[in-house]
């Protein structure tokens, strides 16, 4: 009997039975950005509910993972939830993550923000991290004041940054195989003296998709290197209205359709109802024709976050509901993700939601297969020492795709709002 017993458990470790892991992700690693100043709920009642002695923080995971986490570590790096998940890029190789800070840190002694976003200090800094050492490490440059947005083109060697500086709202970083930018430029941006609030660079990397929130406009710049090897951006064409509040963007993988989610209204005490989502086709041709806008389609409340999978067939897009409300308010905590699916004309159809409990997911990515996603979530309602976390989820592909939340996740600091995978 003990033999079978015995030839019994060696069959299921054979076959695997026991190999199921809790989180199956397809991909060398993840960065997660914590913000430790904000709570979700600040921007409605005021309040931080900052922990004592708690610091932003970057968390770099690489997969495979150990249950002791031995594959997790993190570094105090200052960002902001302010900027979204426009906070940062990953190269194409893994090596450096590119952090904006956004806005500064507050104090201990600070615990609650009386003019909202206007109340977090000034900031101008970038951190270049170095992902491959086992502790990262990091070097800090100026990119203008009050950065709102970062894209890295696809051969991984030059970056866009959007600030606030009045006639210098755009630079090109470029960088070298260490991190160290060696040549910076700067341009006004393409809508005279407004404030961009999104960049994406185009698969193809001849083109620099922009947002500008303040006008509710979407468009696109032209990049081209001189003969000197000068990179140069200019408009291309000019930007075309979508909704009311336009917040995240994300091209195609073959970079034929450009898709936006509009929230309506940003994080307030009412809420702010169903948002919508746009798929814009750009005209790239030498000479720029009209951009439109192929299809629209309701979206859920506060659906600031999107990605696309690598076949581009799918969209998934992460619903903040009013889940960022104080803890008493019955919509507290509960968020959704849709999913929809994107036809080769740019059609969007919805194809299934999910509830889940969480407060303000605000960034999400696929796996390198498109097997799975990732989705950064602020908090819980919780009480005493809070955390936030990334949560994921298995994708199930067809005709009407479907997701399948799996039973393990990563923990990291309360205030988790961007999460990229390389």
């Amino acid at each position: 009997m003990k033999n079978q017993s015995l030839f019994a458990l060696a069959t299921l470790l054979t076959t695997g039975v026991f190999a199921q892991e809790p989180i199956q992700f397809t991909a060398k690693g993840l960065v997660a950005l914590s913000d430790a100043d904000l709570s979700a709920s600040t921007l409605v009642d005021g309040n931080l509910y900052k922990s004592k002695g708690s610091r932003d923080v970057l968390t770099v995971v690489k997969f495979p993972l150990d249950r002791n986490g031995q594959n997790i570590t993190t570094a105090p790096i200052s960002n902001s939830s302010a900027l979204y998940d426009k906070a940062a890029v990953v190269s194409p190789n893994g090596r450096f993550a590119f952090v904006l800070e956004g806005h500064g840190p507050l104090g201990d002694t600070v615990a609650t923000l009386k003019d909202g976003i206007k109340g977090l200090p000034a900031a101008t800094r970038m951190f270049i991290v170095d992902l491959a050492p086992a502790k990262p490490t990091a070097k800090v440059v100026s990119v203008g004041a009050l950065p709102t947005a970062i894209t890295i083109n696809p051969q991984g060697n030059t970056l866009a940054v959007a600030s606030g500086e009045a006639g210098k709202e755009m630079r090109l970083v470029e960088f070298d195989n260490t991190g160290t930018p060696k040549r910076v430029i700067t341009a006004p941006s393409p809508v005279p003296g407004a404030r961009i609030t999104d960049l994406v660079w185009s698969p193809a990397g001849d083109f620099i998709a922009y947002s500008i929130e303040d006008s509710q406009e979407v468009g696109i710049m032209k990049y081209s290197l001189d003969a000197a090897k000068k990179p140069n951006i200019v408009p291309h064409g000019k930007p075309i209205k979508v909704g009311g509040l336009p917040a995240t963007g994300k091209f195609s993988p073959d970079g034929k359709f450009f898709i936006i989610s509009d929230i309506k209204k940003g994080t307030n005490a009412q809420g702010a109802g169903k948002g919508e989502l746009f798929v814009v086709q750009f005209s790239t041709e030498d000479t720029p024709g009209e951009h439109k806008i192929v299809s629209q389609l309701a979206a859920g409340e506060s659906s600031e976050s999107l990605t696309i999978s690598p076949d581009g067939s799918m969209v998934v897009v992460a619903n903040a509901g009013q889940s960022y409300q104080p803890y008493g308010n019955a919509a507290a905590g509960k968020s959704s993700l849709s999913v929809y699916t994107l036809d080769k004309e740019g059609k969007l159809t919805l194809a299934n939601e999910y509830p889940f409990e969480g407060v303000l997911p605000q960034s999400i990515e696929f796996d390198k297969n498109g097997a799975a996603i990732a989705v950064a979530v602020s908090e819980y309602i919780d009480y005493g020492d809070r955390s936030g976390a990334i949560e994921f989820w298995k994708v199930n592909k067809g005709d009407k795709p479907s997701l399948e939340k799996m039973a393990g996740k990563i923990s990291v600091p309360r205030g988790c709002h961007t999460v990229r995978v390389y």
